[in-house]
């Protein structure tokens, strides 16, 4: 009976698991996490922020998106 394979789960400083591309794969990202990954410009990620287009949420005057919206709009190819 073959032994069953152990998977490693990698965790980044904060705790957070990550993917094989070393980015969380759950929790909250910052605008400026989004805007290093997205290679658009600050404007640009801030007016779709705005206009809904990047949907995000607001802990009073901190904006923050999902990862995993992050990882479907500028991870995996999809055109944003």
């Amino acid at each position: 009976m073959p032994k069953p394979q152990s998977t490693q789960i990698r965790r980044d400083e904060k705790g957070r698991v990550i993917a094989e591309d070393g980015y969380p794969l759950s929790g909250l990202a910052t605008p400026r996490d989004g805007i290093a990954i997205s290679s658009l410009s600050r404007a640009e990620f801030y007016k779709r922020i705005r206009s809904g287009e990047i949907p995000s949420r607001k802990f009073g005057r901190a904006i923050r998106i999902e990862w995993a919206v992050i990882r479907r709009m500028f991870l995996m190819g999809a055109t944003a």
